[in-house]
């Protein structure tokens, strides 16, 4: 997207999932949107909630209700770039969270994408997700990126990852059709480079 004369936003998400008895990867993705068409794609998104659903959650839905959203995330045309951590498995995930973002944001910097809206999580890991970044910034970090947390029930924007992610998680257990559909708009997929090896070389879609 360097180069481009449309300016992108990103709205993150994450998950975790054991991979195996040993090990655990943590997941974070983003849905890269025009700017100019934020607006139009929020107001497709919103009719898909159920009566008395405040957010779609991948977890909540029924197979048929997965299938209908990925199908409709297909057609708004978003790009997704999803970055994982495989490890072993940990209660507190947040060591795995910032190695993600950090390989995230180095990604959107080159892209020229400088905002990002994450999904808010509790008031202090919230704050720290911008304290690694001002940590990021004296490192180096192009000082333009920045990030805003925001609830996934006041931004349909964020159901984009947690859907991506969700059909990530349902191919490693089998369900790839999911994925298969989404693949064409996955720009980047991969792991951390100091993740750890799973024995077997067929454990990821």
């Amino acid at each position: 997207m360097t180069g481009s004369a449309t300016t992108y936003r990103g709205f993150v998400d994450e998950s975790t999932a054991m991979r195996s008895a040993s090990h655990q990867e943590y997941l974070i993705g983003a849905a890269l949107l025009p700017v100019d068409q934020i607006d139009e794609v929020r107001e497709q998104l919103t009719p898909l909630l159920l009566p008395g659903q405040i957010k779609l959650h991948w977890t909540d839905e029924q197979p048929a209700r997965r299938r209908q959203i990925v199908d409709k995330i297909c057609a708004l045309g978003s790009i997704n770039i999803v970055i994982t951590h495989l490890d072993e498995p940990r209660r507190k995930t947040e060591r795995f969270r910032r190695k993600c973002l950090e390989e995230l944001y180095h990604e959107m910097v080159s892209m020229e994408i400088f905002d990002l809206t994450l999904e808010a999580r509790t008031g202090p890991q919230d704050r720290n997700d911008v304290a690694h970044l001002v940590a990021l910034r004296s490192q180096g970090i192009d000082p333009r990126m920045r990030i805003d947390h925001c609830r996934g029930g006041d931004e349909p924007l964020l159901w984009i990852p947690d859907i991506v992610l969700g059909a990530i998680n349902a191919a490693h257990v089998g369900e790839a059709r999911h994925l298969e559909a989404l693949s064409e708009s996955l720009i980047i997929h991969r792991r951390t480079a100091d993740s750890l090896l799973l024995a077997s070389a067929s454990e990821r879609p």
